[in-house]
């Protein structure tokens, strides 16, 4: 087996792709994660709570939890609970947005547990410091322009280049939070598989998880402002930037995958502590056949540029499923359960692809910025996006266990009446981020 981690060595294609070979793993062996991100506002002025409070609340988690402190140097970023990759951590997004990320799971109950506890201990000490943590895929009152980065490194240099190339970078990276959920593959053509039926559904699980009505203070055009903001900030790396994710090309394999990453343009590298900041002059593939400066691929970058790539479904070690708006904890657990009944049974996948077959990798891209848009208030394949959704929750269902089906109760009866999300609050008639507190307390 390749030692894929020796900094020393020269990097070649066919240890990349062998990465994600290596990451397969035996059915037995599959596992549920979750990164659970949430708003950070001032619960008095609703704006967005400042480093300072942020820092004393991870820091006061910290000790109670007995967990280990996460910095950036000196900068405190977020607590783990031990010293292993998959480990349950808290950690800070740029714009002071709260993410949990739990270490993968069995059982959906064992998420529902852990989540539960984080999330009530961090209510309790954010009281202490007036910090409020809200469930939704915006924050309601501050933008970008007024809301302080916190100043880890990788956070700047992002800052820099993501603007150059799309007009709501700053908008995605302040602003927004999410569900992202994470399931294991079993093969080349499993993860393919995965991959392409996860792009499928995605326009119709933005649409219905779409929770971002109330920016600015006040209601926009958008249910989900936060989908539309990841739309306009870096098609080279974000959206479905893989041309092939939704006609996926099975003889081609993991390398398919692999030659989109590659050819996507490079932010920065590391050597030791040193950043080397490339800001887009090359892509992987350039650097991965010709060096920089004297310096040549190491395994390690191309971990890295991997992660600083940002598709809807993304393929690391395991499959990340990134395009839900953050929610409440029950509608969260939803988004895992949904995509445990898909993933985890082939005659779901396979219901999942007859039932979606016809849509293209453009149509997908354009329903995607309807669900943005509308919700799910619109029309796709000559049907309802309602009728489609209900229908993808039906076949999750049906191969769920029961234990896990209860999950999916209320997400099918606001289907049932024509309901996402954001529909719940704007029905509501919730115009502002006061009002928009005032409901979810």
């Amino acid at each position: 087996m390749l030692n894929l981690r020796k900094s020393n060595a020269t990097l070649t294609k066919d240890q990349i792709v062998n990465y994600y070979c290596q990451s397969c793993k035996k059915k037995s062996e599959f596992r549920v994660g979750l990164e659970y991100e949430r708003v950070s506002i001032n619960s008095k002025s609703f704006k967005s709570a400042a480093y300072d409070d942020l820092r004393q609340i991870i820091t006061h988690f910290a000790i109670i939890k007995g967990w280990e402190l996460l910095k950036d140097g000196c900068l405190v970023i977020g607590a783990t609970e031990g010293k292993s990759a998959n480990s349950s951590s808290i950690s800070l997004e740029p714009g002071g947005q709260f993410e949990i990320s739990l270490e993968p799971k069995k059982t959906i109950g064992e998420i529902e547990e852990e989540t539960g506890e984080i999330v009530t201990l961090l209510n309790s000490i954010g009281k202490i410091y007036d910090t409020k943590f809200l469930s939704i895929g915006i924050t309601p009152f501050s933008t970008y322009q007024n809301i302080d980065m916190v100043k880890k490194n990788r956070y700047e240099i992002m800052s820099e280049y993501l603007p150059t190339v799309g007009k709501f970078s700053p908008v995605m990276m302040r602003e927004t939070a999410s569900v992202q959920v994470n399931f294991d593959y079993e093969s080349e053509s499993d993860a393919l598989l995965k991959l392409s039926t996860c792009a499928l559904v995605s326009p119709f699980l933005t649409g219905f998880f779409a929770n971002s009505p109330i920016r600015n203070n006040k209601t926009t055009s958008y249910k989900s402002f936060r989908a539309l903001a990841w739309h306009f900030t870096d098609r080279t790396r974000c959206g479905l930037f893989y041309k092939n994710l939704v006609k996926w090309r099975a003889s081609l394999g993991f390398e398919d995958y692999v030659n989109a990453i590659l050819d996507v343009p490079m932010l920065f590298f590391e050597r030791g502590d040193k950043k080397i900041v490339i800001g887009g002059e090359i892509t992987f593939n350039q650097f991965l056949m010709h060096g920089y400066r004297g310096y040549q691929a190491e395994f390690a970058d191309y971990k890295l540029h991997a992660s600083l790539c940002f598709p809807d479904i993304r393929l690391k070690n395991c499959l990340e499923i990134r395009n839900h708006d953050s929610q409440e904890i029950p509608l969260a657990l939803a988004v895992c359960a949904f995509y445990k009944g898909i993933l985890h049974s082939e005659g779901a996948l396979l219901e999942v692809q007859k039932l979606l077959k016809g849509l293209s990798h453009q149509e997908v891209q354009q329903l995607g910025v309807q669900a943005a848009k509308h919700g799910l208030h619109f029309d796709a394949m000559g049907k309802s996006a309602f009728e489609i959704t209900q229908k993808l929750f039906n076949i999750s269902k049906n191969a769920l266990e029961a234990s896990d089906q209860k999950h999916l109760e209320a997400p099918l009866r606001m289907l049932l009446n024509k309901e996402c999300v954001a529909d719940i609050a704007l029905k509501a008639g919730i115009k502002n981020a006061k009002e928009l507190v005032e409901f979810y307390n």
